[in-house]
């Protein structure tokens, strides 16, 4: 009965941090395994400080049968005492793999009861400790981890629940997938903003777009498309959530609020998973380090007619479609075009996906030669690396020396005149350089220029 699985079927890059997930009773196995190693992920205590969408190895080891596998995993929440982790590899696969571990489990319960026959033996999933509480009318996960609001929801649902961090938050997530399907978020004011899926469930979504213009209680309309038939699907929702950046929100999540049309809704999403799911089976993925961005966007663009990269670094994340040689989008949150592409080069760190296909993300851009269009953002990022000023950090905000600013006896430019317009409205400085169209270089050069001359001050 006893065996080794060390190798992990999922691509992890290497060296990659490991995890251990020990069991040595087969009860305390099997609960977890109905909870959440079947569902796709676990909870893994560990003091060590990890990031999100980091991808490890996770040693599962089962001490009451001799059983071991590695599995690969992706960081989705760290927080209490541990890390939450969704693993890589297929629901079908996984469940293959933990099978040697469910027959060991079975087998020591069994020798346990023949030895013990009156002793109460727990076999099958453990209760569901919530009741008919429908966790998926009141739980939102934030790209993989659950939002405060559903916690606080599981606590008041049963007490003690906050203690054990699976219950938490794979049972709040067990339906929600990374996903990534083109999406318009349609504000009262009637401005759009175009974006993509991080995540997608039948209750919510997590968005990469410019957080600051979609204010938390925000109500808002969804606009989902289908990445091949161009179905589309307009969803009451609410923002709910901000994901923090160094001086910007880069994602929002949003509650979906289908009201009737819960079954449309639901139907959909599980349309889209398939598609996506398809998708990513002939998708590349991996860490941009190995290849570096000029590289790794040089190269797909070569071998492949048409696609679309997700770069994540950190809490960011930047997109580029690319079809016959030209560049179709280019966007990091609010920014787009050769600006965003440079944002994107400039990223050291982080993951990368690449799928062949194209989502309909256009919103007036301009095609450009993807050649040109590589070769203007590095030199729009070579001029930000000179021109860059380590005073001016991105989470600061400016304040304007309206006093130096009335003494002022001669005009100032028009970069300047936004500068101080957005410092006085309390924008950041990542903030300043995501709205001013110009290149980052010029702006930070304006900055450094009315500091200098007093007109504004670092807060």
């Amino acid at each position: 009965m006893s065996g080794s699985q060390e190798e992990s079927f999922a691509a992890v890059p290497s060296p990659a941090r490991r995890l251990h997930l020990a069991f040595d009773d087969p009860k305390a196995f099997q609960q977890e395994y109905a909870r959440n190693l079947e569902r796709g992920g676990a909870f893994v205590a560990t003091s060590d400080a990890f990031e999100l969408r980091e991808v490890v190895e996770v040693l599962v080891e089962a001490g009451f049968g001799g059983e071991k596998l590695v599995l690969a995993a992706e960081v989705v929440h760290a927080g209490g005492g541990g890390v939450a982790v969704q693993f890589l590899d297929s629901a079908p696969d996984l469940r293959s793999r933990l099978e040697s571990l469910v027959e060991a489990a079975d087998h020591a319960i069994a020798e346990a009861a023949a030895v013990a026959p009156d002793d109460d033996i727990v076999v099958g999933p453990a209760d569901d400790e919530f009741g008919d509480v429908d966790l998926d009318d009141h739980s939102f996960d934030l790209d993989g981890a659950v939002a405060e609001a559903s916690v606080d929801f599981a606590a008041a649902a049963q007490p003690g629940a906050e203690d054990d961090p699976n219950e938490r938050t794979f049972t709040a997530r067990a339906e929600r997938s990374p996903m990534r399907v083109a999406v318009r978020v349609k504000a009262p004011t009637g401005k759009a903003l175009t974006a993509r899926t991080r995540d997608l469930s039948p209750t919510g979504l997590l968005v990469s777009v410019d957080g600051e213009e979609l204010p938390i209680g925000r109500e808002v309309r969804v606009e989902l498309t289908h990445p091949t038939s161009g179905e589309k699907l307009d969803i009451p929702a609410k923002v709910v959530r901000h994901v923090e950046g160094e001086g910007v929100v880069p994602a929002v999540a949003l509650a979906l609020q289908p009201g009737a049309m819960r079954a449309d809704v639901e139907r959909f999403v599980a349309d889209l998973k398939k598609a996506d799911a398809e998708q990513q089976r002939g998708g590349i993925r991996g860490p941009l380090e190995e290849l570096g961005g000029p590289s790794m966007l040089q190269m797909f663009a070569a071998l492949s007619k048409q696609g679309t990269l997700t770069v994540s670094h950190g809490a960011e994340e930047g997109v580029v479609a690319f079809e016959n040689g030209m560049l179709l989008v280019a966007q990091v949150g609010s920014v787009m075009g050769v600006k965003a592409l440079a944002r994107i080069l400039s990223w050291r760190d982080g993951f990368f996906e690449f799928r062949s296909h194209v989502d309909p993300l256009g919103d007036g851009q301009s095609k450009i030669p993807m050649e040109a269009a590589i070769l203007d953002a590095l030199r729009v990022l070579d001029e930000n690396n000179r021109l860059s000023s380590p005073q001016l950090p991105a989470s600061a905000r400016l304040e304007v020396a309206r006093e130096r600013l009335g003494a002022l006896g001669q005009p100032i430019g028009k970069t300047e005149q936004a500068i101080l317009e957005l410092a006085a409205a309390g924008f950041t400085v990542r903030r300043i350089l995501d709205v001013i169209p110009e290149n980052d270089a010029a702006i930070r050069s304006a900055v450094t220029a009315l500091l200098d001359r007093g007109i504004i001050r670092l807060v």
